[in-house]
């Protein structure tokens, strides 16, 4: 049955004395992680620092060395700290060894976006679950935590592991941001568990209530419906998002009206919350414009006008021309733009759909000057898309 529960008294003691159900899963301490990216490594340390054994694979033999000699340089805060503190954390290239290593296996690799339909290239998930299938593994618990289109655990992922004895798939995605995982996914609102079976779940609870430093909401439910939860959420935010820049630009266009005044007591009323209420450019990043197409795609392939996503992205994209069209005006003779990742202060470099960087190039394609000042790494990514449009300054330390 599904459910949404917090941590509990009863709970905590059971996890403390290592009372947890173990008809399927051998070996509560050891975890297994395939794929060892920003995510799936930040997952493996934090897991590590409340005592997990963890194993993770990955296919860069130089990589894997740079993890185990503990050599490994990230910008994602804490990863570092954790590594060099870390006592129970191996990574290796062989899938078999870390197959063989636990019965509980959190799958976090890349599903990139695509222009189809189903906006997630699952092919490399879909490959990784066939050798999985090859081993014929057995009393598995198979817990997909990268971001798939609604229908994939059904359609594709179960028909992939068919040969895999009393093993169950489930998926698990994180609600995290780049440049803040480890706090993210140490301190969640809520956890996400789309449970294969009772007893996936159990372990998947288990884990989180002791590595969370917090008491989030532990939501229990389908995979079918975890899948559609996952885009939700993002579709949810980027709607809000998108609201409060259209209140901004209702204000500006209003003399005398103050968009932060408005929006600051729109977000006083609780049914509203000012979380994601700020005016300012629009969203951008790796995960929120392509969720919030996903969902609208889901939508349509099953019969629903999704109204509210596609309106959502027209949205956003008319807040840049707005925000361009605002500084046309003002005729300046140059234009210069500090911090363009995808979102403000963010310590690793993501240009993906960055809102500053569209409204930058509306300007240039308009003719007018505009400087990029940045950090080194982060020009260096912006000359490689746009390369002579704008003029790269180093901006100083």
């Amino acid at each position: 049955m599904s459910a949404c529960r917090s941590l509990t008294v009863t709970g905590l003691f059971l996890l403390f004395f290592g009372i947890m159900r173990s008809d399927i899963v051998k070996n509560d301490n050891n975890i297994s992680i395939l794929g060892l990216g920003r995510l799936g490594f930040c997952t493996a340390l934090c897991l590590e620092k409340v005592g997990y054994n963890v194993l993770g694979v990955d296919i860069l033999p130089s990589y894997i060395d740079q993890i185990n000699n503990k050599t490994l340089r990230s910008p994602e805060p804490f990863v570092e700290e954790y590594l060099k503190a870390s006592k129970n954390l191996r990574a290796t290239t062989s899938l078999d060894e870390v197959l063989n290593f636990s019965d509980t296996y959190l799958i976090i690799i890349a599903t990139p976006s695509t222009p189809s339909k189903e906006a997630y290239d699952h092919s490399a998930l879909s490959r990784l679950l066939a050798e999985i299938n090859k081993r014929r593994v057995k009393n598995k618990h198979v817990v997909i935590c990268c971001t798939i289109f609604p229908g994939y655990i059904k359609n594709v992922a179960r028909l992939l592991l068919k040969d895999c004895e009393n093993t169950s798939v489930s998926y698990n995605p994180e609600f995290i941001a780049q440049g803040c995982i480890v706090s993210w996914f140490e301190k969640p609102d809520m956890v996400l568990i789309g449970e294969g079976s009772k007893a996936a779940g159990d372990r998947l609870e288990a884990i989180y209530r002791r590595m969370c430093t917090n008491e989030p909401r532990i939501c229990r439910m389908s995979p079918e419906s975890a899948e559609i939860t996952k885009l939700s959420v993002n579709c949810f935010i980027t709607t809000k998002i998108a609201y409060a820049n259209m209140v901004s630009d209702i204000a500006d266009a209003t003399p005398g009206a103050n968009k932060y005044d408005i929006l600051r007591a729109v977000g006083e009323d609780k049914r509203v919350g000012t979380k994601c209420l700020n005016p300012g450019y629009g969203f951008g990043g790796p995960c929120f414009p392509r969720d919030n197409r996903a969902l609208g795609s889901y939508a349509q392939m099953i019969g629903i006008e999704p109204i509210i996503p596609q309106a959502t992205d027209k949205s956003n994209a008319q807040h840049a021309q707005l925000m361009a069209q605002r500084l046309l005006e003002q005729n300046l003779a140059e234009y210069a733009f500090t911090d363009v990742n995808y979102k403000d202060k963010c310590p690793v470099v993501i240009l993906e759909e960055s809102q500053k960087l569209a409204v930058a190039e509306i300007l240039a394609k308009a003719g007018k000057n505009v400087i990029i000042r940045d950090r080194i790494a982060v020009l260096e990514e912006v000359k490689q898309k746009f390369g002579n449009l704008f003029v790269y300054e180093t901006l100083a330390a």
